[in-house]
């Protein structure tokens, strides 16, 4: 086993919106000095004619953007990229990471609970999933050559960055505070948020996020007489790569539900003036919500340590 020096997480997201079946954050671990030469590999192959000014996967999935017949595209030409791409990834990074969860246990057991404040990491899993992928290397990452915590680099979306910093102190409290007492070392500081076109190692997680969430659409949602579905080109070449994979299965959620209304009714007993907030799909209804949320907080004197689905944020 290799031991990683510096080591840095590329991790992007796919799968955020509402009809998509499950909702995927991955990426890749490599060295900082890895990650250097892959970028300078990785802008070689994006100038190879037809030239890509950056790479988006769901562009490449559906011949659109960077990707349109207009460019100079074909599938077979598209499908060829992808290979000479997964294969740089595949010879400069060490491990891939992927947390996963399905938008319909989330929607059915975290989502209709109320909270002290409807914010992004209340009513979407992206939180959830962010502190899973980390609390996963954090706990095999020594596995695969991580002894020390990596950089933590994620994508810029929209809002969600203000949700990790906000939550950040809460799940530090929560790892200090976890049965595994050496796991807070493993953890790390902070996640980074980039932007994907000026740090390229971003491009090939969200390469790998969209390959995996695709890979669950395959295997999932398939006549059952189907006994396997083949991965695709790159998805097979990426497969190689050592594997970090974090589940949210759907009676962990529910264990999630059941200690998030255990909480809210502590939190209530100890706060009977204060009115929990239901989810809302209105915008005009949200701004209110958050209007009676800013004004709830003041008056909680001692709030109770929040999680990033929980009714005390």
């Amino acid at each position: 086993m290799v031991v990683l020096t510096d080591p840095q997480l590329a991790a992007d997201a796919s799968g955020n919106e509402p009809q998509s079946p499950v909702f995927v954050i991955a990426g890749f671990v490599a060295p900082a000095a890895k990650w250097a030469d892959f970028s300078a590999a990785w802008q070689v192959a994006l100038d190879e004619p037809p030239k890509l000014d950056y790479f988006k996967m769901n562009e490449a999935a559906s011949m659109s953007g960077q990707f349109h017949p207009r460019r100079g595209w074909t599938e077979a030409k598209r499908d060829d990229r992808l290979v000479t791409l997964a294969r740089i990834i595949k010879d400069h990074t060490s491990v891939r990471v992927s947390a996963w969860i399905r938008h319909a246990d989330y929607n059915k057991y975290i989502l209709p609970l109320p909270a002290l404040v409807r914010h992004l990491g209340v009513d979407s899993p992206y939180v959830l999933l962010v502190h899973q992928l980390i609390l996963a290397i954090a706990v095999m990452g020594d596995r695969h050559g991580i002894i020390t915590p990596p950089d933590y680099i994620f994508d810029t979306e929209k809002s969600f960055d203000e949700e990790i910093f906000a939550n950040w102190p809460t799940m530090k409290w929560l790892v200090e505070n976890s049965t595994k007492s050496d796991l807070a070392k493993f953890f790390g500081d902070r996640p980074i948020f980039r932007d994907d076109k000026s740090f390229l190692p971003l491009q090939a997680a969200d390469l790998y996020a969209w390959q995996v969430r695709n890979r669950y659409i395959q295997t999932h949602q398939v006549p059952k007489q189907t006994l396997w579905v083949p991965p695709t080109r790159a998805l097979g070449i990426l497969d190689r790569i050592g594997v970090i994979n974090r589940e949210y299965s759907t009676d962990e959620v529910v264990r999630l539900r059941d200690v998030l209304v255990a909480r809210g009714k502590l939190f209530a007993e100890a706060n009977p003036g204060v009115q929990l907030i239901p989810p809302h799909s209105d915008p005009k209804e949200r701004r209110k919500a958050h209007k009676q949320a800013r004004k709830a907080r003041k008056a909680i004197a001692k709030p109770l340590p929040s999680s990033s689905g929980g009714q005390s944020s």
